[in-house]
């Protein structure tokens, strides 16, 4: 296939080694996606770790381009597949439910790291819970964003993992030798549950957080734990100190320096300033800045200000926490992604021109908290291009938000999920493929799906496009053990109109915590 009829699991594929060296960008991309390459079937809906501008322009045009339309995607990993000729009986039925591609990727760190990383991002959650009873052999799985967190521990020495989550879980009941009970947890009633009567079953705990402003849900999940192993962990949770607790950064606590400008479409040039905490406490910086240009020959340059988005972010931006003693910012020096800082992005023109020489560039905080001016030079610029054309008369500066500055994350790459695809030889075009998707716990820790994933059938062949994409009916699945398999029912119209002949069915599913494919033989016989 060419052009529009490309595969969609080929588009994913080639997307996604770029997307996972460049920013976290915003989620629409896996909409239009689907609805671009899904015919038979409807594909509905599914942030964000900042990366500094002073990158090189060719990769800032890429990320300034498409941060504003895409989101990450991971590549693929091929899966073990096998055949058999009937479906079995004991799947889960299947159901249409539209997909749901997850908003972000999961990362990889240390527990410490992890911590760090909640700390940092989480704005919007207090208290901010993290157990300090997780040993060095446990490595963490997180996904974190302004409102909430989910962190996943796996011990790398025994089949043990641990989940905690703000994420509302519904959990299935307990087992014939399970129990749940309800007990007091940290001041509040909490739900408690064994899913059975083997030492280190399945556990959970979840109650409600005392807040300031209004409760926060938490779920401690479990398995592979005894009883006093996981009262261990839980018992252990303490409150990070996030950004909401930190008092406001002003002008005296921070140094700054200005950034390479960067190119994108159209003419523009992003400029950049990067902000450092020297102070012996830290703070938090948040908000859009008021920007007064300087002219080298004395005066100032008025433009009228309009506020921006941050280029590769979406969504409201929140708090910065700016760590303590930071060094002064060097953004031209090579110092990429230095944690605990934070950059303003903005775009100014002054058409037809000439443009004013610029002297310095004033920062002015927020709320009164005073201004902090860097050197121009030749790094700060003008962009002109579309919108100076035909001597336009364009006088305006745009200006985002304060925005962290983050190493390059590690994501997760590999699914723990092994597939096996169980269908007919042959399918007759005008009917229903009807076959068995089953998964594996592949991984040598328990897993537990966090959200149900999506997944796309694709049985394209030259002069047919026969792709459906839907979220797998995961509800009733709890903990996989190593080595453990659920398997699920599956549905493919196979249009009446389809060439006859050999094929092949490409299963790919697509998750937060790794995507994984699985392609297989299937004959389509005349009607």
């Amino acid at each position: 296939m060419t052009g529009p009829d490309l595969e969609l699991e080929e588009r994913l594929r080639k997307l996604g080694p770029s997307f996972k060296n460049a920013s976290q960008p915003p989620a629409t991309l896996h909409a239009r996606v689907m609805a671009s390459t899904t015919l038979p079937r409807p594909s509905v809906r599914r942030a964000s770790i900042v990366r500094e501008l002073s990158l090189a322009a060719s990769l800032v045009v890429f990320v300034g381009v498409l941060a504003f339309g895409f989101s990450k995607l991971h590549g693929l990993t091929p899966a073990p597949v096998k055949t058999s000729p009937h479906p079995t009986a004991t799947a889960i039925p299947w159901t249409p439910t539209p997909m749901v591609l997850p908003a972000s990727s999961a990362q990889q760190a240390t527990p410490a790291e992890a911590a760090t990383l909640i700390g940092r991002t989480v704005l919007t959650v207090d208290p901010l819970l993290v157990p300090g009873a997780i040993g060095d052999d446990y490595q963490a799985e997180l996904l974190a964003a302004a409102n909430g967190f989910t962190v996943d521990y796996t011990s790398s020495t025994r089949h043990a993992a641990v989940e905690l989550t703000t994420v509302v879980q519904r959990i299935a009941g307990p087992g014939a030798h399970g129990q749940r009970t309800t007990r007091s947890f940290r001041g509040a009633e909490a739900t408690y549950q064994v899913d059975d009567g083997t030492p280190a079953a399945a556990r959970s705990l979840a109650w409600t957080e005392a807040s300031a402003n209004r409760g926060v849900p938490y779920t401690l999940l479990a398995d592979g734990l005894t009883e006093t192993e996981f009262w261990q962990v839980a018992n252990s949770l303490h409150a990070l100190v996030g950004a909401v607790q930190l008092r406001p950064c002003q002008a005296s606590d921070l140094r700054a320096a200005a950034g390479k400008a960067s190119a994108a479409t159209g003419g523009q040039l992003y400029n950049s300033i990067e902000f450092s905490n020297h102070s012996s406490t830290p703070c938090r910086l948040e908000g859009t800045p008021r920007l007064q240009l300087m002219k080298a020959s004395g005066g100032s340059v008025a433009l009228p200000q309009d506020d921006m988005g941050v280029p590769w972010a979406p969504g409201p931006a929140g708090a910065v926490v700016m760590d303590a003693g930071a060094p002064a910012p060097a953004p031209t020096a090579g110092q990429l992604n230095p944690t605990g800082q934070a950059t303003v992005v903005f775009i100014m023109y002054d058409c037809p021109g000439p443009e004013p020489a610029l002297s310095r560039v004033a920062v002015v905080l927020p709320n009164g908290r005073g201004s902090i001016s860097v050197t121009a030079g030749s790094d700060i610029v003008f962009s002109r291009g579309a919108a100076c054309e035909a001597n336009a008369s364009v006088h305006s500066i745009s200006v985002s938000p304060f925005s962290a500055l983050m190493p390059q994350p590690n994501w997760v790459e590999k699914s723990p999920l092994a597939i096996t695809l169980r269908l007919p030889d042959r399918v007759r075009a005008g009917q229903t493929l009807a076959y068995d998707v089953t998964l594996t716990n592949a991984s040598d820790a328990p897993f537990r799906f966090h959200d149900c994933p999506s997944y796309v059938e694709d049985a394209s062949r030259s002069g047919a496009k026969i792709i459906a994409t839907y979220q797998l009916n995961c509800a009733s699945v709890g903990w996989l053990a190593p080595n453990q398999s659920v398997t699920f029912a599956m549905a493919l119209d196979i249009p009446a109109n389809t060439p006859p002949g050999p094929g092949q069915l490409r299963w790919s599913m697509y998750s937060a915590y790794g995507n994984v494919v699985a392609p297989v033989s299937v004959t389509v016989a005349a009607p």
